[in-house]
């Protein structure tokens, strides 16, 4: 299931396995979202429909691939547990206990932040406040959300480890815009790494250098699988891709770009097609055994 949870399990994965991606069967996995830039395109009501018609959406592709093998089953990524509050508040007990039930399946998958948030603008006491409604949902109903993200900005700020690590999450994932900056993202010392705070307290961040021509819709972008198919092929055939990440287990994640909403069948599909006998696409994996 290549969910935000599960997107934590292979990055874990690929910090203790550290094997040359040479004579193995790669496994990349895809995993679709819809960034949200909250007021870039449209005012909040115009976001909070598009919030529940998104997550309705999946609900229901999740219901219908039920019958698929694992790795094609759908997965949806929330960016921002605003998401789930809406959805909270505008559907009944029932949807919502049904939303809460394919978070724990792995279905669906939402972070411990907000939205995606210009963090090196963001007093601390923000930042955890944020968590907040996360931490609630954990506690009423016996889950977890081990995941946070920082997207588009090239920097991040040191003190996020430590905010974040403390408050429960495991695991980041990182792409960049590359937009109005003159810092560097195409060259970087880490595709993964244990960003980690001045206590010593850490999260697992997987942010590739941003090379492909396919710009921030590829590998190191906020839309790493814009265009699925364009940035499996980038990352199974790069040589330069392979020197600097020579494992056997990609990952791709983000689909929306700057879009208003996202409602596509298009993982399930390309997780069948693109597979072949040198790679597996996956846009699943079994939670029970960690078969990620």
């Amino acid at each position: 299931m290549t969910n935000f949870l599960d997107i934590s399990r292979l990055i874990f994965i690929l910090l203790i396995i550290p094997l040359s991606i040479n004579g193995q069967t790669k496994r990349i996995y895809i995993a679709p979202d819809d960034h949200t830039d909250l007021w870039w395109l449209a005012d909040v009501p115009t976001y909070n429909q598009a919030f529940l018609s998104m997550l309705d959406y999946y609900i229901d592709l999740a219901d219908n691939t039920q019958s698929e093998a694992q790795n094609n089953q759908s997965r949806w990524n929330c960016d921002g547990n605003y998401w789930m509050w809406i959805y909270e508040k505008n559907r009944s007990p029932q949807q919502f206990q049904k939303l809460i039930s394919y978070v724990k399946s792995g279905h669906i998958s939402i972070p411990l932040n907000p939205l995606a948030v210009v963090w090196g603008a963001t007093p601390a006491e923000a930042v955890i406040r944020g968590m907040y409604y996360s931490g609630k949902i954990e506690r009423e109903y016996n889950v977890r959300f081990p995941l946070v993200y920082s997207m588009e900005n090239q920097t991040l700020p040191l003190g996020l480890a430590t905010l974040w690590g403390e408050a429960g999450a495991k695991y980041s994932w990182k792409g960049v815009c590359q937009c109005n900056t003159s810092v560097n993202a195409t060259d970087r010392d880490h595709e993964i790494y244990w960003m980690q705070g001045l206590d010593s307290s850490k999260v697992l961040m997987k942010w590739y250098s941003l090379t492909s021509t396919l710009n921030n819709r590829g590998p190191g972008g906020y839309a790493e699988a814009r265009n699925p198919l364009a940035s499996i092929d980038y990352v199974d055939n790069n040589l330069s891709f392979q020197a600097r990440y020579p494992y056997p287990v990609i990952g791709l994640f983000g689909k929306g770009w700057d879009d208003l909403q996202t409602l596509t069948d298009e993982f399930v599909n390309v997780s069948k097609s693109a597979s072949n006998s040198s790679r597996s696409v996956i846009e699943t994996c079994n939670r029970e055994t960690s078969e990620c």
